[in-house]
């Protein structure tokens, strides 16, 4: 058995190679709705109203790019900013009627891609979400 830190050094790689392969697979299935990954990945956020600062903490990305997300998202009629009803200074992103549609069809595309997994029994697949739950689990801790 290889040690452990090249085996580690493998799993690495073969995550990064994955992320390129999801990427691109979900590029290519929602670009005929007008959408990129970064505004399905906003999208899928807004289950109710949420203040665009919030929105960036969980994006991990800068105020500014939510912004731009949020006039893109608006441009689309997928969401309409809001005054938050507790705070006046505070602007929130909602979904639209439209934006609730186009959030279903975007997770429809991108889970009913997953024909890689197709080669993964019922048992291996159970096994793979555990692993997979214990290694979000850590990396979220971290």
């Amino acid at each position: 058995m290889a040690p452990v830190d090249e085996i580690q050094a493998e799993v690495m790689e073969l995550f990064r190679r994955l992320s390129l392969v999801l990427r691109r697979n979900a590029t290519r299935r929602l670009a005929d709705l007008g959408l990129t990954p970064p505004l399905a990945i906003a999208l899928h956020h807004l289950d109710e109203p949420i203040a665009m600062g919030v929105l960036a903490e969980r994006l991990s990305c800068d105020a500014s790019y939510v912004t731009g997300l949020a006039d893109r998202l608006e441009e689309l009629g997928l969401a309409e900013r809001r005054v938050d009803p507790t705070d006046r200074r505070v602007k929130q992103l909602a979904l639209t009627e439209e934006g609730r549609r186009f959030r279903a069809e975007a997770r429809e595309r991108l889970y009913d891609g997953a024909v890689f997994l197709a080669d993964l029994d019922a048992d291996e697949l159970e096994a793979f979400a555990r692993i997979l739950r214990k290694i979000v689990d850590a990396a979220e801790r971290s």
